[in-house]
């Protein structure tokens, strides 16, 4: 038979602290704000995202109107560019959703 240790008194080497606890807590309370403030800039990038393609869709698809006709007519050209960039620079920016 062989020679076993009485195990009923042995000392782990661990006990129950509240002050740990209250860190361990606090700890996991700012983690769940992170996620919830990563989660509201998720979507806020999604939403920029989306509005970005929806802006840029209209553009492209009057290029694409009248495919025979190789000279597009553009009064005004460089003034309505500049404004088109400063929209997207302002999605972008997140300055108009």
């Amino acid at each position: 038979m062989k020679n076993t240790e009485d195990l009923t008194d042995f000392d782990f080497g661990f006990s129950f602290v509240d002050e740990e606890y209250e860190e361990v807590k606090s700890v996991q309370n700012k983690l769940e704000k992170d996620y919830t403030n990563s989660q509201q800039e998720i979507e806020d990038l999604r939403n920029r995202i989306d509005l970005l393609y929806r802006s840029m869709v209209p553009f492209l698809d009057n290029l694409c109107k009248n495919p025979e006709k190789s000279t597009i007519l553009w009064p005004n050209r460089v003034e309505k560019i500049q404004a088109y960039k400063r929209k997207l620079l302002a999605i972008v920016e997140g300055k108009q959703i």
